[in-house]
C-alpha cells in the first residue's frame, strides 16, 4: 500500500509526533526517577493581528481523544468558546511523563483549528445575514481537510465543499461548478450549463459558474437562455466585480428575473465581503479560510507538585476564567468570584471523559450565540475594542 507524507493516528497517539527536546526530557527525567505533578496551562498571549478582537476555541475534542486513558485530568473552556489574550483556555494535570511529550500535538490541534475557526466566524461578523460556504480545502494537505472543514463550519460557514468533511459533519456537500466542466467540454459555456441541468439530480441547485470566458455578462445571458426559470443564480470567481455584478444584475432585473441572485469567490474575506454583500446572495471563502494565522499558543507548566511554578514570563498557579457581561477575570482555581460564568470545566477525569462531544452543529449555534452577545466595538473587523482581562488571586 502508498503511504502519504503523513503522520499516522498511531503516531500521533503514541507521541513520536514530538518535538525532539520533549524526548530529551522525558530520558532525563526517567533515567533520574523524576516524575513530578505538574499542571500545565494552554494560553495564547497575543492575537495574530490588532484586528483580531476575540478567538474562537476548536480542537479541544481532538486534545480530549489524544488524553482519553493517560492518568490526567483535564479542564477546557468549552468547543466554540469564544477566548481573549491572555487567559487559560484549558488546564491538563497530571504526572508530567504521562502526557510531556503529547505538548507538540496539542498546541497543534487548538493552534490550527482555532486559527480556521475563528477567520470563519469574522467572515460571518462581515456577513451576517449572507450565506457562505468554506471553499477553500484544495490549498491545504487533504489529510487535514475534515479539521478545516469542522472549523469553517463551526466558526460561522452555513456550508462546506469538501466531500470528507461534509460527510464528517454529516451534512451534504456544496457547491457549484468548476471552470474545469466548462474547459472539459470544449470551452462552451452553454453546453456545460446544458449538461448541468440535465445530469444532475434536481435537488442540486442550479447555480452557474458564468466567468470561464472571460465575458460573464455574455455567459449569464447563455445560462438564462440554456435554463431559463430553473437559474437560481449565477457564481463569479473573479476580483474586482463591482462593475460587473451591477451591469448583470440591471439586465436581469429587466428580464424579469430578480430571483436569479449572485454568489462570489476567489480571494474574498472579512475584509471584502461588506463591500459586495448588498449586491449578493452568499459567498464562496477558501484560500483566507484555510490560510488563517494560527494562534500562538503555548502550553506551560504553572505548577509543580502542588506548588505554584512557572518560567519567569508566565503567572503561576492553577487558574480558572469568569466570565461577565464586560470583562473576563482570571483567578485561582478554588477562589470564588461573585459574578460571571466559570469558563473552564473538568472534561477528562483520570483519563475518562466527564463530559459528552456537542454535534457540530450544537457548536455551531453556541459559537453564533456568542458572536450575537458580543458588544459590536469587539468584533469590529477593523481595530476592534479590547476585551478586558483582569487578573486577581486574591481567595
Amino acid at each position: 500500500m502508498k503511504e502519504f507524507l503523513v503522520a499516522s493516528a498511531s503516531e500521533i497517539l503514541s507521541g513520536s509526533v514530538t518535538d525532539a527536546y520533549f524526548e530529551r526530557t522525558e530520558e532525563i527525567l526517567s533515567k533520574a526517577g523524576k516524575n513530578p505533578e505538574v499542571v500545565m496551562e494552554l494560553h495564547v498571549k497575543q492575537f495574530p493581528s490588532p484586528d483580531y478582537g476575540f478567538g474562537v476555541l476548536a480542537g479541544t475534542y481532538e486534545v480530549m481523544k489524544l488524553l482519553e486513558g493517560l492518568p490526567v485530568t483535564v479542564e477546557a473552556m468549552e468547543e466554540g468558546s469564544l477566548f481573549f489574550p491572555g487567559e487559560p483556555v484549558m488546564n491538563i494535570k497530571g504526572p508530567y511523563l504521562s502526557f510531556g511529550k503529547l505538548e507538540t500535538a496539542i498546541i497543534g490541534f487548538v493552534a490550527f483549528m482555532s486559527g480556521v475557526a475563528t477567520k470563519a466566524a469574522r467572515c460571518r461578523v462581515a456577513a451576517w445575514d449572507k450565506k457562505m460556504l468554506s471553499f477553500g480545502t484544495r490549498r491545504m494537505h487533504p489529510v487535514v481537510a475534515p479539521a478545516i472543514e469542522y472549523s469553517a463550519y463551526i466558526g460561522g460557514m452555513d456550508g462546506v465543499s469538501n466531500t470528507a468533511g461534509a460527510r464528517r459533519l454529516g451534512i451534504p456537500a456544496a457547491g457549484t461548478m468548476p471552470h474545469a466542466l466548462v474547459l472539459a467540454l470544449g470551452g462552451d459555456p452553454g453546453t456545460a450549463f446544458e449538461y448541468y441541468d440535465k445530469y444532475l439530480d434536481p435537488s442540486v441547485p442550479r447555480i452557474m459558474l458564468v466567468d470561464t470566458t472571460g465575458a460573464p455578462f455574455n455567459e449569464t445571458m447563455e445560462a438564462v437562455k440554456r435554463l431559463g426559470p430553473k437559474l437560481e443564480g449565477i457564481r463569479l470567481d473573479t476580483k474586482d466585480l463591482a462593475y460587473i455584478l451591477s451591469s448583470i444584475r440591471w439586465e436581469l432585473d429587466r428580464m424579469g428575473l430578480r430571483n436569479v441572485n449572485f454568489w462570489i469567490s476567489g480571494g474574498i474575506d472579512e475584509y471584502e465581503i461588506p463591500t459586495y454583500a448588498p449586491m449578493v446572495e452568499g459567498f464562496g471563502v477558501g484560500t483566507k479560510i484555510v490560510n488563517a494565522p494560527v494562534f500562538d499558543f503555548a502550553l506551560k507548566i504553572v505548577e509543580v507538585d502542588g506548588e505554584p511554578k512557572a518560567k519567569f514570563s508566565n503567572t503561576p498557579g492553577h487558574k480558572n476564567v469568569w466570565r461577565s457581561a464586560c470583562h473576563d477575570v482570571v483567578s485561582l482555581w478554588d477562589s470564588q468570584i461573585s459574578e460571571g460564568k466559570k469558563m473552564l470545566e473538568p472534561v477528562l477525569d483520570h483519563g475518562v471523559p466527564v463530559k459528552e462531544e456537542k454535534s457540530p452543529q450544537e457548536v455551531r449555534a453556541f459559537v453564533l450565540s456568542q458572536l450575537e452577545q458580543l458588544p459590536l466595538e469587539v468584533k469590529k473587523i477593523k481595530s476592534p475594542s479590547k476585551w478586558e482581562v483582569i487578573y486577581s488571586a486574591r481567595p
